[in-house]
């Protein structure tokens, strides 16, 4: 009589969980690091609708992001700088997260009507779920401010602002705490209605 076949024994595979292992820490840091110095989806947008629209070539000066975990990290390193005013202390307290783009013209296209510029911007926000409540075209500035539609009413908790000049361009596009910010502007208005301005 022959033994009883034995099934095979289940070899173990140990290799993808040590490439695994090794690999994920230069993914996440990388990624990381993609998300500094990249600027948000609505921010991004705006930025290339509008450098589209001026036909000038645009030079990169600055250009970050910081979300939640970064901005924690900051307001912990804060903390232990005794000398910085409460109102900026307060400020970024109300920071939720936050892109920051300024770029440089090299080479000027010619002036864009300042109605040709807001239009364009406005188009490619409204499609985006943005409503501009400030357009203001002040000497050779253009400043355009966005919210999220349907909260001209309420507390914004997320905001998208340009100003365009011949010279320069700066994004911003933050998402902030409103009870907070506020409150930091309540407190500012007091302080000016005390000194008499």
């Amino acid at each position: 009589m022959n033994p009883p076949a034995t099934a095979p024994r289940a070899r173990h595979r140990y290799w993808p969980w040590i490439l695994g292992f090794l690999l994920t820490p230069p993914v996440v840091l990388g990624l990381m690091v993609w998300s500094t110095v990249h600027l948000n989806r609505d921010a991004t947008a705006l930025r290339q609708e509008l450098m589209l629209v001026t036909g000038a070539d645009w030079n990169t000066k600055v250009q970050l992001s910081a979300g939640p975990l970064l901005l924690s990290a900051v307001r912990a390193g804060v903390g232990c700088i005794h000398d910085l005013p409460p109102e900026a202390r307060a400020a970024l307290g109300a920071v939720r997260s936050a892109s920051v783009g300024v770029y440089e013209r090299r080479h000027s296209a010619g002036l864009v009507s300042r109605n040709h510029l807001l239009a364009a911007a406005d188009r490619l926000m409204s499609g985006r779920g943005w409503i501009r409540i400030v357009g203001v075209a002040d000497g050779g500035d253009t400043v355009m401010i966005y919210l999220p539609a349907g909260v001209e009413n309420s507390m914004p908790s997320s905001v998208c602002l340009a100003v365009c000049n011949n010279r320069e361009l700066v994004i911003v596009a933050a998402r902030v705490e409103p009870d907070a910010l506020a409150a930091l502007a309540f407190q500012e208005l007091d302080k000016r209605k005390l000194a008499g301005l």
